[in-house]
C-alpha cells in the first residue's frame, strides 16, 4: 500500500473525500432547519465576542465539546456530488478519530494525534497530512477555544439550533467548518466543511453515545513494510 504525505489533501476533510474519481457539486438536505445568513463574517465575529448572549452561548459549545472524551455514533455524509455514505464514528479526545464507512465505500479515515490517515484499500493507497491541517480541531483539539483558535463566520440561534461558522486562526486556507448544535439539550447534530473552491460536504450525527469504552487500536494506523512518506 503506498503511503504519501500531501498538502494537495488538505483541500478535503472528512469528505468528498480526498479522491480524484469524485465529482464536486451539492449540498445535503439537512434536518435542521435552513438558517438565514448574516450580514457577514465581521458582524458575526463581532457579536460572538460582544454580545453577552452570544458570548455566553459560546462559552457553553466550548464547555460541551471539552467535556467530551470519547464518542461513538453512527453518520450520513453528504458529498459535494449529493452522494450519501453512511459509517461508523469513533472519537478519544485528545486527536483520535475513526471514520469507518459501510460497504462498499473502500475509505477509511484514522486519526491517531498527530497525524490524519485517508486510507483508500481499493487503490492501495493512503494519503497522509498532519492533523494540524484539517479543519479537525474542532472536534479532537485537547482544548478547544473557539474565540482564540479560530475566526467565527458566523453565529445564529434559530427554531431550537445553534450554528457556528468557524476559520482556523493558524490555517485559513483549509476553509470553513459550520458546526450545528441542538439548544436543549446542547448537542452536536452536524458539520459541513466548506473548501475554499466552495465545495461542501455535510456530516450529520445519529444515536450519538458519550463516555463509551473504545479500543485504542481503532485510532492506530499499521505502515506496511514497503510504504514511504513523502514530505
Amino acid at each position: 500500500m503506498a503511503l504519501r504525505i500531501t498538502s494537495a489533501s488538505a483541500k478535503f476533510w472528512l469528505g468528498a473525500i480526498f479522491s480524484r474519481r469524485v465529482a464536486l457539486a451539492a449540498l445535503i438536505a439537512c434536518a435542521a432547519p435552513v438558517l438565514p445568513p448574516l450580514a457577514g463574517a465581521a458582524a458575526a465575529a463581532e457579536r460572538a465576542l460582544t454580545d453577552p448572549e452570544a458570548v455566553g452561548e459560546i462559552n457553553r459549545i466550548e464547555e460541551y465539546l471539552n467535556g467530551i472524551r470519547t464518542m461513538q455514533s453512527r453518520f450520513i455524509q453528504i458529498n459535494p456530488d449529493g452522494s450519501a455514505w453512511n459509517g461508523d464514528l469513533f472519537v478519544r479526545r485528545p486527536g483520535r478519530f475513526r471514520f469507518a464507512y459501510d460497504p462498499p465505500i473502500p475509505y477509511l479515515l484514522i486519526a491517531n494525534g498527530n497525524w490524519f490517515f485517508h486510507v483508500d484499500r481499493a487503490l492501495q493507497e493512503t494519503n497522509v497530512i498532519p492533523l494540524a491541517k484539517t479543519p479537525a480541531q474542532f472536534l479532537v483539539r485537547e482544548n478547544v477555544s473557539l474565540k482564540k483558535d479560530f475566526n467565527i463566520t458566523k453565529f445564529e440561534q434559530s427554531q431550537g439550533y445553534i450554528q457556528i461558522g468557524l476559520v482556523t486562526k493558524e490555517n485559513p486556507e483549509i476553509g470553513e467548518v459550520t458546526l450545528t448544535f441542538t439548544d436543549k439539550p446542547l448537542e452536536l447534530r452536524k458539520w459541513m466543511v466548506r473548501d475554499m473552491q466552495e465545495n461542501v460536504t455535510q456530516i450529520t450525527l445519529q444515536n450519538t453515545r458519550y463516555g463509551v469504552n473504545l479500543n485504542p487500536d481503532l485510532f492506530k494506523f499499521v505502515e506496511q513494510p514497503n510504504n514511504q512518506k513523502v514530505e
